[in-house]
């Protein structure tokens, strides 16, 4: 998972580029697509009306980042890369619903719901009730307070979405960003921290981890 990402924004002065993936300041110019008209942007207060075609170009690599009025349209990005350890079967549906929240933020929920639903079961929870598998993880160490996120989304609790269905009240952009969060932070939590931490433990001389398994079983 990529650390400090900054989510492309409308005049942003700088975010994560979705080209060349750094941290970049941004430059920008709006053209008119009636007329052709084009003017450098110094700040937000040269934006404004509509017909205006707002495009920033990356410091770092050079290329082109495009709005439409104020709807992002280019290029296609994933809102969060995923953690590495995620397991293929969820990522692929991460990665799905990363490409597609830009242009359709409903499905995208539909299919995170779907990749945390499948993640508890590749964590070895595979009850058909979510909120029961979503539980059986806090009492492995995930935090409750991810438990309760989760309800806000409707991926649990008396309001929850079936997995891969779309709740029409609530999906929107920004809680498709929140459900990619969330999966990274369970991952996070449940694979990558214990793997790290036993890749710690591994690392110590052999004559130390005797010891100490030694000193457990008593």
């Amino acid at each position: 998972m990529q650390k400090n990402y900054v989510s492309p924004d409308y005049m942003k002065d700088s975010f994560t580029c979705p080209h060349c993936g750094t941290l970049s300041l941004m430059n920008y110019i709006k053209v008119n697509y009636f007329n052709g008209m084009y003017q450098n942007i110094s700040n937000k207060k040269d934006v404004g009306g509509t017909n205006w075609i707002l495009i920033g170009t990356c410091q770092n690599c050079k290329k082109e980042i495009i709005w439409i009025d104020d709807e992002y349209v280019y290029p296609d990005i994933i809102a969060e890369e995923a953690n590495a350890d995620m397991p293929d079967s969820v990522k692929l549906l991460y990665d799905e619903a990363g490409l597609i929240y830009n242009k359709s933020p409903r499905a995208a929920c539909a299919l995170l719901r779907l990749a945390i639903d499948r993640l508890c079961n590749e964590l070895g929870e595979t009850d058909r009730d979510i909120n029961k598998n979503i539980g059986a993880l806090v009492r492995k160490g995930l935090p409750q307070t991810v438990q309760q996120a989760l309800d806000v989304v409707r991926v649990i609790g008396n309001k929850a979405v079936h997995p891969g269905q779309i709740a029409f009240d609530v999906d929107d952009k920004n809680t498709a960003t929140m459900l990619m969060r969330l999966l990274n932070i369970i991952v996070e939590r449940m694979i990558t921290e214990p793997k790290e931490i036993d890749s710690l433990y591994q690392g110590l001389p052999e004559s130390v981890r005797n010891a100490i398994e030694n000193r457990d079983k008593k």
